[in-house]
């Protein structure tokens, strides 16, 4: 598994440790096997998963958080699935678009974020109790971002 992480996402290592964590659950008890923090102002912010590859420039990658962010603000319960063929699937490897996942995240310091989480298996495996653990972690890590 290749991890990325932001350096510069501020001095707060308990922050970085929680995204961390977050990730790592998300990809040890659901079907997901990527999975990535963005923020509309900073980026990527966290990235982990089996396959890394990332050929996006910044300001693409920073229109397509701007689409994904889009989409996950229309939804009233803070989560949307994707189609492998939507725009935002451009920050999911390849490998990983079988299913895409969007939570909805505070990001830094109050800013809009999500998690985008692929899979290389269909939605269907995915079972309430994982969605529903996405969405709990999700609060987790705005119970630390919303300083």
């Amino acid at each position: 598994i290749l991890e990325f992480v932001r350096h510069d996402v501020g001095a707060d290592l308990t922050s970085k440790s929680s995204i961390a964590k977050i990730s790592k659950t998300i990809i040890n008890y659901t079907p997901a096997t990527y999975v990535r923090f963005v923020d509309e102002k900073m980026g990527d912010i966290y990235s982990i998963g089996s396959n890394m590859e990332d050929m996006i420039d910044k300001n693409e990658k920073m229109s397509l958080i701007k689409t994904s962010l889009d989409a996950v603000s229309e939804s009233r319960g803070g989560r949307v699935a994707l189609p492998g063929d939507h725009p935002s699937s451009k920050l999911v490897p390849q490998s990983e678009r079988r299913c895409i996942l969007v939570q909805k995240i505070v990001g830094w310091k109050g800013s809009n974020a999500c998690i985008i989480i692929g899979s290389n298996r269909l939605l269907p495996a995915f079972t309430k109790t994982d969605l529903r653990w996405i969405g709990q972690l999700a609060e987790y890590n705005n119970l630390f971002t919303k300083k």
